[in-house]
């Protein structure tokens, strides 16, 4: 791993996918319901009349929106194009560029980092290469990489259009480290590809997972064709032609003074960071949105900018579409474009890419019919993903109006019609986040962290909620349903086989439902195949052997170091958890791996993986009673608070909770605590 070599600290999950997994919040990826932003299946909607048009009317209709308190509240720093029909109609800065210093925005030289807005450059010069004759799409990339080869299980090539369109069929696709000192030795591009190489276990083009790997990897093609460094072919190809003077993919020092200063979440100041790789074909964009607004005009008319084409029309067309939906009324992903809000989209066709890193928050929308495109970046994280919601809610419903339809008309379909729909399906990024479904007369009924959702049928594996948003299904190439996509957009959920109980979990057992879900996991490989052994206690190593699997990470190669791990059959993942801040050990560089673990160290453990990994902070207080150690007390809190226990812990008569926090923790204690999260 390359976490030393960088002198930084492994962290569980990206930053990006800190931002995009932050589960209880409203976030770039899983989108909380809102009733007031169903699109329409099949909506129309005439163009005549529509979009923005007066320069005057458009700033005062930005101004509006910054003025709003809420807005104001979340505001460090906010740069905003604006344009439509060829013309930049609005270029404007919002708050601050350092918020102690009180330096304003300068739209043509302020920079932002742009995070995964890169991965629209990165597959612009693929397309490139494509167009030249010198790339194949359809061809297997490891005819194109020098000196490496991808590993592959499924018999089916891996191509660059997989790759554009995060259907890798990877293992794993986000890394660890992905920001850190920008005085550290430089992380080569190629080193990067080599020392996180995954493996192809699904087949390719198959299933969507967003996968930041996959567009390193694709910068790394793009390398090897050119023979150009990956920042000198998007300056020669893409920034020059384009007059993008401003923009970089390589941190210097000399940036630093030309970077808005980032902010976190609580409004504290970010030092300035580098990306790993050093030219992160995934992330590592600076621009300005002076620079954003040319390029933006440059995809809305064919690739093409002041006699300058980056693009023929019809490849810019190619790019500009949904290449991979789960169904076809549902939008979905295309080359370095993707839709985080279909629900504003008010019957439009919009494509975007947001990008999203620690201090810095972006994103790009475009109506390539409408000749319109929406650029915002921010320089703090407060509430950044709900002001990015907002913002393209608010420019939609004012431009672009929800048009005025009739009723949906619901399938009336019988209860033993939707079975072969039923089961547990889980998330392909995010293992820990999984849906139970269940068949209903006329519907399905959906549970997962958000509650229970009635579903309702459309059409053949297409249902919509009351808030109306989609939901579908999708076969495998043998006709079985294989996968499922509703209220988390970055990846899709795959179905989980049927498993038998344990012969020593009764059917009619509270946790029998749990310990089935461990199973149908595969967090159970390594235990008793026969028995569970449900009223036992589990013991340190098997409690982190089960959670850290949960979280869809490639595990550590690192030399282990707790000593008394080492031949523990969950080392990797202790040495993990270790790394990223999730345990600490007890002395002298032991684990005590094989004692029983107390439900408060339980609930210490995962309160800091929820914090760590996703973001996560404790959002409520309740009443414990009994006795709790004050090292956990805020562990506890945080999970009886967010309902992570099984039936186990009940409040009594005045709604205080034992959690019986002194205790060691049952096996299937353990389970439900699992089961319930995130």
């Amino acid at each position: 791993m390359t976490f030393k070599i960088m002198n930084v600290p492994r962290t569980l999950l990206t930053s990006a996918l800190i931002f995009s997994l932050g589960l209880f919040t409203p976030v770039l990826y899983v989108v909380k319901p809102n009733v007031a932003s169903a699109q329409s299946v099949g909506a129309s909607v005439s163009t005549a009349a529509l979009g923005p048009s007066d320069p005057q009317e458009v700033a005062a209709f930005m101004d509006s929106f910054f003025a709003r308190p809420e807005v104001k509240a979340a505001l460090a720093g906010a740069s905003v194009v604006i344009v439509n029909d060829g013309k930049v109609l609005l270029n404007k800065g919002y708050g601050y560029a350092n918020v102690e210093t009180k330096k304003p925005i300068d739209q043509s030289h302020t920079l932002f980092r742009l995070a995964s807005i890169s991965k629209t450059f990165t597959a612009m010069a693929v397309m490139q290469l494509a167009e030249q004759g010198k790339l194949d799409l359809d061809l297997n990339v490891n005819g194109y990489l020098k000196g490496m080869k991808i590993a592959n299980r499924t018999g089916s090539p891996l191509t660059a259009r997989d790759l554009m369109t995060h259907t890798s069929g990877f293992d794993f696709t986000d890394i660890p480290e992905d920001e850190g000192d920008p005085d550290g030795p430089v992380y080569r591009l190629d080193t990067f590809v080599a020392d996180h190489m995954p493996t192809v276990i699904r087949k390719p083009g198959e299933a969507f997972r967003y996968d930041n790997y996959g567009y390193n990897l694709l910068g790394y093609l793009v390398e090897c064709v050119s023979g150009q460094k990956f920042e000198d072919y998007i300056e020669k190809h893409i920034f020059k032609p384009l007059g993008m003077d401003n923009s970089r993919f390589v941190y210097t020092s000399e940036l630093a003074a030309k970077l808005a200063t980032p902010y976190d979440a609580s409004g504290e100041p970010i030092a300035q960071y580098t990306t790993y790789p050093y030219n992160s074909p995934d992330g590592g964009l600076m621009s300005t949105s002076g620079d954003m607004a040319r390029f933006m005009l440059a995809e809305l008319n064919g690739g093409k900018l002041d006699n300058q084409a980056v693009l023929q029309e019809k490849t810019m067309q190619a790019m500009e579409q949904y290449s991979v939906s789960i169904h076809p009324d549902i939008p979905g992903v295309g080359y370095g474009f993707e839709s985080s809000f279909p629900s504003f989209n008010n019957g439009q066709f919009v494509i975007d890419k947001s990008g999203a890193g620690s201090g810095f928050q972006s994103q790009q929308w475009l109506l390539p019919k409408q000749k319109t495109g929406l650029f915002i970046a921010l320089n703090s994280a407060k509430d950044a993903r709900k002001m990015r919601s907002l913002l393209f809610q608010s420019f939609m419903d004012h431009y672009f109006p929800k048009p005025i339809t009739s009723p949906p008309s619901y399938m009336n379909t019988l209860k033993s019609e939707l079975q072969y729909l039923e089961g547990t399906y889980s998330d392909l990024r995010l293992p820990a986040w999984h849906y139970e479904v269940e068949a209903t007369n006329g519907g399905l009924l959906v549970t997962d962290a958000y509650g229970v959702h009635e579903l309702k049928q459309l059409k053949d594996l297409l249902f919509i909620d009351d808030t109306g948003r989609l939901a579908a299904f999708k076969k495998d190439d043998k006709g079985r349903i294989a996968y499922f996509e509703y209220n988390k957009a970055d990846s899709w959920s795959e179905r989980l086989p049927d498993v038998k109980l344990y012969a020593d979990v009764p059917l009619d057992s509270p946790y029998a439902k749990d310990i089935r879900y461990l199973r149908q996991q595969g967090l159970l490989e390594r235990e008793d195949p026969l028995n569970f052994n449900p009223e036992q206690s589990i013991t340190r190593a098997q409690f982190i052997g089960w959670l850290i699997p949960t979280f869809g990470i490639k595990l550590s190669e690192e030399p282990i170091m707790f000593k008394d791990t080492m031949n523990s059959p969950y080392a990797a993942e202790i040495q993990t958890a270790l790394e990223g801040g999730v345990v600490t050990g007890i002395s002298k560089g032991t684990f005590e791996p094989n004692r029983s673990i107390t439900r408060e160290e339980a609930a210490v453990i995962l309160s800091r993986l929820l914090q760590l990994g996703l973001g996560i902070m404790p959002s409520a207080e309740v009443q414990l009673k009994g006795q709790t150690d004050a090292w956990a007390l805020d562990g506890v809190q945080h999970i009886v608070a967010s309902g992570y226990y099984g039936p186990e812990v009940t409040p009594d008569a005045d709604g205080a909770f034992d959690y019986r926090s002194k205790q060691p923790m049952l096996r299937q204690e353990a389970a439900a605590m699992i089961h319930r999260y995130p």
